[in-house]
């Protein structure tokens, strides 16, 4: 699996790691709150093991110049942030197109 330490994967592989990732978001996403006010993913309540997927899998797409500004809004401070639903269900659009 792909993790923050692995180096960038082939495009193929991240879109099957993304969908993945997908879909345990979105079967995390409980009653579809986001995180508490002030930013940070932590609040969330996910599995930190999905967290650091997450995270790994954007860095990832960032690093392959493909940029999401809804996956932003999944730990930022400076905007409102997007519920788990609706990261999970833009992760799974672009992950089926990678």
């Amino acid at each position: 699996m792909y993790d923050e330490t692995s180096p960038t994967p082939a495009l193929e592989q991240l879109g099957l790691v993304a969908a993945a990732v997908a879909e345990d978001l979105l079967s995390q996403a409980g009653s579809d709150s986001v995180a508490a006010s002030g930013g940070g993913s932590r609040q969330r309540g996910l599995p930190e093991d999905l967290r650091m997927r997450f995270i790994a899998v954007r860095k990832a797409m960032y690093e392959r110049g493909i940029y999401v500004p809804l996956l932003a809004r999944f730990d930022t401070a400076t905007v409102a942030q997007a519920s788990t639903r609706e990261i999970a269900e833009e992760l799974a659009r672009v992950a089926a197109v990678l």
